[in-house]
């Protein structure tokens, strides 16, 4: 499992894992415009409360499994395609209290019900 960072020692323009779903994710959602005043940030943090729930509980994403290099060629192989909900919940160090909490989460949610939230935010 990879460790959470900010940044890559040695790497002063890295934000290794933090910033990595910015272009996928937030710039889709608000795109590149300067927002300023406690109103925009409070439609802001609306949206993104819909968004995040949307993203890690109805959203697959790849993971890399393991990377090589055979020698100009770089090969990667990926594993199937999950939500971060459900790598949770495979995951061996998370106790079954939390797992369980994260079970009923799930069942309270319509995907499409927080679409449609993210789309009145907007």
């Amino acid at each position: 499992m990879s460790e959470v960072t900010r940044s890559r020692a040695y790497k002063k323009n890295d934000q290794a894992f933090v910033e990595q779903k910015n272009g996928a994710i937030v710039r889709r959602l608000v795109g590149y415009g300067r927002f300023e005043g406690i109103d925009a940030a409070r439609s802001l943090a609306h949206l993104f409360a819909a968004a995040r729930l949307h993203i890690n509980f109805f959203q697959p994403s790849f993971k890399l499994k393991e990377k090589h290099r055979e020698g100009a060629k770089v090969i990667k192989r990926y594993l199937p395609p999950a939500t971060p909900y459900e790598r949770a919940l495979v995951h061996p160090h998370l106790n079954a209290a939390f797992k369980r909490r994260l079970r009923e989460i799930y069942r309270t949610f319509d995907p499409v019900a927080l679409l449609a939230h993210e789309g009145r935010s907007k």
